[in-house]
């Protein structure tokens, strides 16, 4: 197969893994993600099946899967795209039996370090691992294979993976060397043996790198072991040829501004909300077959990189109301910010992610104000989860990208049938319970918003100060009930459980200053009335001058707050 660059064709090569660690200066590139085998899992199963098949016969060969090199690493060191966890368990196990063999005495431990681990160039003062890892695993790693790196007691490489595999394995051959006695030595030189020659990988060689990221995308098109992170970050490396710098750097830029170590699951995210609003709904699943289609040549890849960039800044920002680039955008509307922050939906992100790119800053402030009403509606009839507003939110997205929505006029009329009329918005409110893990945060700023209606404030869907050190959200009917003290409530309601259904309704709930709240608890409905009389807030205080508090007056109460969430998230 021809690489494509003029200089030498891909080689493939069945060599056993310890020859590739003898023969080899290999590095792992400095954006890979570390060493992650964990003992009780992928290290112990290589433990596992390698023992099995030495205990077999050396005669047997073991295939331990293939590796992708390139041969343009930095100082004579081929780059391993894949195949980093394989080779350094290796190296840890090749290290484990030098240890082992010099705690037996073995005169060749010493001999086994230089030809597998670590040696020393002629022009070279220090002793260098044949086997260079990114900068997080390195330092560990060297302390081990040259044994003068760094001390094992060191308390943050104590605790890494790397230390973690090396002390299974001394742990495991000092069990077998006590096993075999006084043939110990010849049966871990045995072991040796078998690692140099017949514990086999495939090895793949490129010429260059771009052309390493396209085959290792070959061998892991089905995404076995890998993120779709993964998948994408290797499919747009190999897409890239002559613009892999820039594309990589745009690549690790965009990681590092939604303040991510790697690209992880919430990378993932993050692009497929950014697809999304480049395309049109996507699910995850096929995320990377849509973009595989889209990114092909060279220029691809360094567009897509450049424009993936621009997203993930503006969707670092989402999540951060003081970020310096509202500054620019919309500077008049932090407290509408807060709350879409609080929100945190995602049909508001993928359509914020082409607003605030390409939306004049006058039409992203009234998008922000409208966005939260629209939320509020979606969240208390439950239909903004379930799917319909992420396929609309993303084709109005795509549409602002193409230039055919301009406006939030055009954008709300895209939105008219999803969002509940004031009818049906008031008869739902008036029944809504909030759910128990959301109920502090969606019930104090709803309460906290109809208590700024209901005293005629102005934008009262903005909740500019929501400190919960200063103002606490009380469940009039407590949850932790005392049934003699609400024995009323209870008879009324039929059975404890029935009356525990009216916990989480939001009539049930008030707003109170945290330095009271502490002190009625639980307590009945009558010593805590003479409290919440006193509230600063007027529609505590009316709960406070009822007379009893029943699942009547919850009833009654959430009605009149029903009225007035009309006029605080108008459609």
């Amino acid at each position: 197969m021809a690489s494509g660059h003029g200089s030498t064709s891909l080689q493939l090569n069945l060599l056993g893994i310890g020859e590739i660690l003898r023969n080899n200066r290999l590095v792992v590139p400095q954006f890979q993600r570390s060493y992650c085998w964990k003992v009780d899992q992928e290290v112990r199963d290589y433990w596992t099946d390698l023992s099995r098949a030495i205990e077999t016969g050396t005669d047997e060969d073991y295939f331990l899967g293939t590796v992708v090199l390139t041969q343009d690493g930095p100082d004579d060191r081929k780059k391993i795209i894949d195949g980093q966890q394989r080779l350094v368990t290796s190296s840890l196990l090749i290290a484990a039996i030098r240890e082992t063999l010099e705690e037996l005495g073995h005169t060749q431990a010493r001999r086994i370090e230089d030809d597998f681990l670590a040696s020393q160039a002629w022009d070279a003062e220090d002793t260098e691992p044949h086997l260079k890892l990114n900068e997080e695993d390195h330092p560990p790693y060297h302390g081990i294979v040259t044994r003068g790196g760094l001390p094992l007691a060191a308390p943050k490489r104590n605790d890494s993976d790397i230390f973690k595999a090396y002390r299974f394995f001394c742990a495991r051959l000092k069990d077998l060397a006590s096993l075999h006695g006084e043939s110990a030595t010849s049966e871990l030189k045995r072991w040796v043996k078998y690692i140099q020659h017949r514990a086999q990988l495939a090895v793949v060689e490129t010429p260059s790198e771009a052309d390493a990221y396209v085959i290792f995308e070959t061998l892991n098109n089905r995404g076995a072991d890998l993120t779709t992170a993964d998948l994408l970050k290797n499919h747009l490396f190999g897409a890239a040829k002559v613009h892999l710098d820039s594309v990589r750097n745009n690549w690790h830029k965009s990681i590092g501004a939604l303040s991510l170590a790697t690209a992880d699951d919430k990378f993932t995210k993050f692009l497929r909300h950014y697809w999304s609003s480049r395309e049109g709904k996507v699910t995850e699943r096929d995320l990377y077959a849509k973009m595989r289609k889209e990114v092909v040549r060279s220029q691809d890849a360094l567009s897509f990189s450049q424009q993936l960039l621009t997203g993930a800044r503006i969707y670092a920002a989402l999540s951060d109301p003081n970020d310096e680039l509202w500054h620019e955008k919309c500077a008049g509307r932090k407290p509408a910010l807060n709350t879409l922050v609080m929100f945190n939906l995602v049909p508001n992100k993928i359509l914020l992610l082409a607003a605030v790119e390409h939306l004049p800053s006058g039409q992203i402030e009234k998008l922000l104000k409208v966005l939260i009403s629209w939320s509020v509606r979606g969240m208390v009839m439950g239909t903004i989860s379930r799917g319909r507003y992420e396929d609309v939110y993303s084709q109005i997205a795509v549409d602002i990208r193409n230039g055919i929505i301009t406006n939030i006029s055009e954008i709300r009329a895209r939105v008219n049938e999803l969002i509940a009329s004031d009818i049906d918005f008031k008869a739902q409110f008036a029944l809504h319970t909030v759910g128990r893990n959301e109920a502090n945060k969606n019930a104090r700023y709803f309460l906290g918003a109809l208590e700024r209606t209901h005293k005629n404030e102005a934008e009262p869907e903005f909740i500019p100060n929501d400190n919960p050190a200063e103002v606490n959200l009380e469940h009039v009917y407590p949850q932790g009930a005392v049934a003699g003290d609400w024995s009323e409530f209870i008879a009324v309601s039929g059975t404890q459980e029935d009356a525990d259904k009216w916990i989480y309704r939001i009539g049930n709930m008030v707003l109170l200053q945290a330095s009271v709240n502490s002190h009625i608890g639980n307590k009945p409905f009558k010593e805590k009335s003479e409290v919440l009389k006193g509230s600063q807030f007027a529609l505590t205080k009316a709960v406070g001058e009822c007379t009893a508090w029943t699942p009547e007056a919850i009833q009654s109460r959430q009605e009149i707050l029903a009225g007035l969430a009309v006029r605080t998230w108008p459609r």
